[in-house]
């Protein structure tokens, strides 16, 4: 309930920031999935030799992580450069998801990320998933304009976005429109 809760304070800021009604974005997430996943990532001598997680972006709308210890395994990437999180305590790390992208119409951004793994330290972290949809499709909320991103049933989007998984790619890219620019 209170991830909920925070979901629907999130989307209140954003929806001011997109110049949108405040109940069209919050309502994508009204009454949707919510999904939990505990990792826990042992020490590592060899960590050279072992993926930990490999760099992704996250498929969903909206992922809320909470570390659960110190370890500072989490990395994204900006600009080509991997840059480190440092886990605050009590802090939640907040990832937009290629679904909130396409939703926001490109306005927010999904952020790529991997785990790696750490030679003394074991990581362990509580994941919140957040669904999103609007009427059972990923699409562009239509009050932004014309579409950057294909219309697609949500079903249909979360397996193509798993084959894209298991082949390294991004499938939120092949869901963009080329206006001819």
């Amino acid at each position: 309930m209170e991830m909920s809760d925070l979901t629907s304070r999130l989307m209140l800021f954003m929806a001011s920031d997109l110049g949108v009604e405040q109940e069209t974005l919050v309502g994508t997430f009204q009454g949707k999935k919510q999904s939990v996943a505990f990792h826990y990532y042992p020490p590592c001598r060899h960590p050279e030799k072992v993926i930990g997680i490999t760099p992704h972006h996250d498929g969903l709308a909206l992922t809320l992580l909470l570390h659960v210890d110190d370890t500072p395994s989490l990395q994204v990437r900006k600009n080509g450069t991997w840059y480190p999180v440092k886990p605050l305590p009590g802090a939640l790390v907040i990832n937009v998801g290629d679904i909130l992208q396409i939703l926001t119409n490109g306005t927010y951004k999904s952020v790529e990320h991997r785990v790696l793994p750490d030679v003394e330290k074991g990581r362990a972290t509580v994941v919140m998933f957040q669904h999103a949809c609007v009427a059972g499709m990923v699409k562009p909320l239509p009050e932004l304009g014309e579409a950057a991103y294909r219309a697609i049933e949500k079903v249909e989007y979360i397996k193509g976005n798993f084959r894209a998984l298991a082949e390294g790619t991004w499938f939120v890219d092949s869901l963009k429109i080329n206006h001819g620019t």
